[in-house]
């Protein structure tokens, strides 16, 4: 029963350390930035969307954002 107890709680370590660790590939900081990119250009699509629905800009395949590959 305490190997038991003890390997799940070694799991459970391993697990939360893992999701909170930096991972190789991006800091906790650069995956933030693109996650807030991400958001910055859906809520732009939204808003673009909706005017276009709502006719408050002439009906073109135009969008009034500077759309870029931004990462």
């Amino acid at each position: 029963m305490k190997l038991f107890t003890g390997l799940v709680l070694l799991v459970a370590a391993g697990a939360l350390a893992g999701c909170s660790a930096n991972t190789p590939a991006y800091s906790a900081k650069e995956r933030f930035a693109q996650i807030h990119r991400n958001y910055t250009f859906e809520a732009e699509a939204i808003n673009d969307d909706v005017d276009n629905v709502m006719l408050f800009r002439p009906s073109n395949q135009e969008s009034i954002w500077n759309v870029y590959h931004r990462d």
